[in-house]
């Protein structure tokens, strides 16, 4: 098969990882987990500065605590993806702001953030490993 010929693949790939990319944010502002964990695959690992890799158990707990104090708005820009065979890697530049829900100044974040992806034998692209550097803005 030429790379040509795999060309309507990769675009459907592409566009369901920036549809994965979307669909995360929305559900990270409306505080679904059960969608952030069917974008995940189960044994993945979260990387940020300062602290151990955190899997996906330790990624639920926290999400809950956070979304019990705050409220949350994300926004990504997506700055490359490339895919290779059922592993994908995309770049983006991901802003994040919390508001506690008590009230007080909203707390911003941005920094570039490096997402490995597979697909699974459903044909869906998951989140495998991600590591951000996200910063206060």
């Amino acid at each position: 098969m030429s790379q040509s010929d795999d060309q309507p693949e990769r675009q459907k790939d592409e566009q369901q990882i920036r549809h994965l990319i979307h669909t995360w944010g929305k559900a990270t502002a409306s505080g679904d987990l059960t969608a952030q964990l069917n974008l995940m695959t189960p044994d993945v690992t979260f990387l940020t500065p300062g602290r151990a890799p955190m899997r996906r158990d330790e990624f639920a707990a926290q999400f809950r605590r956070m979304m019990e104090l705050a409220t949350v708005e994300v926004g990504s820009e997506i700055q490359e993806i490339t895919i290779s065979g059922d592993l994908a890697v995309c770049w983006n530049l991901l802003h994040v702001s919390f508001t506690h829900i008590a009230g007080g100044e909203t707390r911003k974040l941005v920094g570039n953030v490096l997402t490995a992806l597979r697909k699974g034998s459903d044909g869906q692209w998951r989140i495998w490993r991600d590591a951000n550097l996200l910063t206060p803005a």
